[in-house]
């Protein structure tokens, strides 16, 4: 997880420099529907690594659980959040989503990779 964690960060410094030139063009306009959505996205990869390392070793019924219950609890917070900050006006819709899912993309392809990696060879009881 240390690891983990570490690559993330300095892929989220990579991003911020990455970001920083148009996010400046847009006068920081939209500075709160990006942050939100990386931080969102942030919480979300680290929520479903912890969940599938952390599920491995145990049973195949405990395994499908933690995996694929999280993965509905965790759509469903993105969504419901989404929904919630996007009706009550405090996010503005497009800059927001576009923000979430280039994030999600970003976040997701880290993620799989290192399940890969830490995961070689380990399997899951029956």
């Amino acid at each position: 997880m240390v690891k983990f964690s570490k690559f993330i960060l300095i892929q989220s410094v990579i991003i911020f420099f990455i970001a920083l030139f148009p996010i400046l063009s847009f006068e920081g306009l939209y500075l709160i529907e990006i942050g939100s959505a990386f931080l969102l996205s942030l919480v979300n990869v680290f929520l479903g690594y912890y969940l599938v390392i952390h599920s491995f070793g145990k049973t195949t019924g405990e395994f499908y659980k933690m995996v694929y219950g999280g993965m509905l609890f965790r759509m469903f917070f993105l969504v419901s959040f989404s929904i919630f900050m996007i009706n009550n006006g405090y996010l503005n819709a497009i800059p927001f989503m576009l923000s979430l899912i280039i994030f999600y993309v970003i976040h997701q392809w880290t993620e799989i990779s290192f399940w890969l990696k830490d995961l070689k060879g380990k399997t899951v009881e029956i």
